[in-house]
């Protein structure tokens, strides 16, 4: 099943420019093409994608890395209370299995027990949600082709999660959304629900007067 998706209401310039895009192509790319294998070698610990044989890592910069905390966060209370599936963090999938020069690896990985692949290094389907979030430099035409490939491969929900505009676009076989408020998901996850705020805003801490005040209350 191919499942086009809608690019309305999406502008590039709704981020900031930037100098230096933070997700690069390797530097000094090699003259051939790279298996996984060889490419996990090259890596060196660094977090990488492979598309045809090409090397794509991802570097995200503050407000990826702390939607990314606290969505995890938020996901990973609801499965513990709840065993109906995991959630990982940048969790391989090898969409094509007999092609050693494809890799993917969604931001997190919703997976739910009756898809999981147990024992095996990486997956060969796409998770049931797919979670993608947005840093500086990102293109949302890369961004959509990724949701796209996804749904194709298995995932029943893709989230694109977008500091910066603080919300989230929802998309499935059939529609797409911008979620501004809650966030749910009824068809994977019953009873799961967080706001904006909850996945966009690091908590402050609270000042030792702040704390008295509030016990006194």
């Amino acid at each position: 099943m191919t499942t086009t998706i809608e690019h309305s209401g999406i502008s590039e310039a709704m981020h900031p420019p930037v100098e230096i895009p933070l997700r690069q192509k390797l530097s000094e790319s090699p003259p051939a093409r790279l298996t996984m294998e060889e490419a996990t070698e090259v890596a060196d610990g660094r977090i990488f994608e492979l598309i045809d044989g090409r090397m794509v890592f991802k570097m995200p910069d503050g407000k990826h890395s702390d939607t990314h905390s606290l969505l995890c966060i938020r996901m990973g209370n609801y499965f513990l209370a709840n065993p109906i599936g995991r959630v990982r963090t940048e969790f391989e999938h090898r969409f094509w299995p007999e092609n050693p020069y494809e890799g993917r690896l969604p931001d997190l990985s919703v997976i739910l027990n009756e898809s999981l692949e147990r024992d095996q290094r990486y997956a060969t389907r796409a998770p049931d949600l797919a979670v993608e979030i947005v840093s500086l430099g990102d293109k949302w035409t890369e961004l959509f082709e990724k949701a796209e490939l996804y749904l194709e491969k298995g995932s029943r929900v893709v989230w694109i999660a977008d500091p910066f505009q603080k919300g989230v676009m929802v998309i499935t076989p059939t529609e797409q959304r911008w979620e501004r408020e809650q966030l749910t998901c009824p068809e994977l996850m019953p009873g799961f629900s967080v706001t904006m705020d909850e996945i966009f805003t690091w908590p402050k801490a609270t000042q030792p007067d702040e704390a008295e005040t509030a016990k006194q209350q």
